[in-house]
């Protein structure tokens, strides 16, 4: 799949009998990872955000956008420690570009960012205790009586 990028926007000033255009990124560079990271989970699974079931690449390409930007005011809340309810129900990369946007403006501090990171962490992920041989070794007496 081709690399996603930043939509750009023109803008048309007709004022004065002048003619002014303007082209420029649509989101910022912060902004930027969340649209990318959200357009990719939305391509790759037909009904993860929107239904794009037997749309081509153009289309599903399309309402992924136009879906992002019913979700982006959602997706660009700040929630009291890390994320709101609505965004814990996102796939996990985009909880992690979310949380990494946050971090990035500044808005959400170094403990809360790790205490969020660990919570979306599955399972097999987080660290585990770990346990030396000799913990996990049942000890033996007299080999012969309990065989």
């Amino acid at each position: 799949m081709k690399e996603i990028k930043n939509p750009l926007v023109a803008n048309i000033d007709r004022s004065n009998g002048n003619i002014e255009i303007s082209i420029a990124k649509k989101y910022s560079e912060t902004e930027e990872a969340m649209y990318k990271s959200y357009m990719s989970v939305c391509a790759m699974d037909d009904k993860a955000l929107v239904d794009t079931t037997d749309m081509d690449k153009k289309a599903t390409m399309a309402a992924c956008g136009v879906q992002y930007d019913k979700m982006r005011a959602m997706m660009n809340e700040v929630g009291k420690g890390g994320l709101t309810e609505k965004q814990k129900k996102l796939p996990p990369a985009l909880q992690k570009a979310i949380l990494k946007k946050m971090k990035e403006d500044g808005k959400l501090p170094k403990e809360e960012e790790e205490e969020a990171e660990a919570k979306l962490l599955s399972k097999d992920d987080q660290k585990k205790k770990e346990v030396a041989p000799q913990d996990d070794m049942k000890v033996v007496k007299n080999p012969k009586k309990d065989a």
